[in-house]
């Protein structure tokens, strides 16, 4: 059982459809508010994964889902438009067909967790991958090696903005 500390309770207006992935990176590591943008399922709905949208870099990243240890593990980048996601749109990745289900399709595969942690292995591969190939493709499935399984206490978190909020 994941006995680590919450985040903070988020601000007033917080989006429903984000969760908070802790990441090991440049700007140090702490726990990311990221919005959850849809999900991918293939023909016979075995796989299904994710796309969450780095508040940063603007990628749209799809992952793979591994509960036991609250990872999500980078398998490809899309440039899909939010707009797709809608459960009725369709797209061809490495020659299978997957269709595009709503954010809250992908709220419910992900179980009601809202605290993740980013495999920095798995998005190191996607990105390498990216730049090679240039087009939406899923990187080879996980490595087995040591894996992050639990955000360490006093990490700081970082929010995403509210447009809706009004500007103080």
């Amino acid at each position: 059982m994941d006995r680590s500390p919450p985040a903070p309770p988020a601000p007033l207006g917080h989006n429903r459809r984000s969760i908070f992935i802790y990441t090991e990176e440049q700007r140090g590591n702490q726990l990311v508010e990221s919005m959850v943008i849809g999900m991918l399922s293939d023909v016979s709905g075995s796989d299904k994964l994710v796309v969450v949208l780095d508040p940063f870099s603007h990628i749209k990243f799809v992952y793979r889902i591994d509960h036991d240890s609250n990872n999500l593990d980078a398998a490809a980048i899309t440039e899909q438009d939010e707009a797709v996601f809608n459960g009725k749109t369709s797209v061809q990745i490495n020659s299978m067909s997957y269709k595009l289900g709503t954010a809250e399709n992908a709220m419910k595969l992900l179980r009601g967790k809202t605290h993740w942690i980013q495999d920095k292995g798995a998005v190191l591969s996607v990105l390498l991958q990216n730049a090679a190939a240039r087009k939406t493709r899923f990187a080879p499935p996980r490595i087995e090696r040591d894996r992050v399984r639990k955000v360490p206490q006093g990490v700081p978190v970082e929010y995403l903005s509210d447009p809706v909020a009004p500007a103080a």
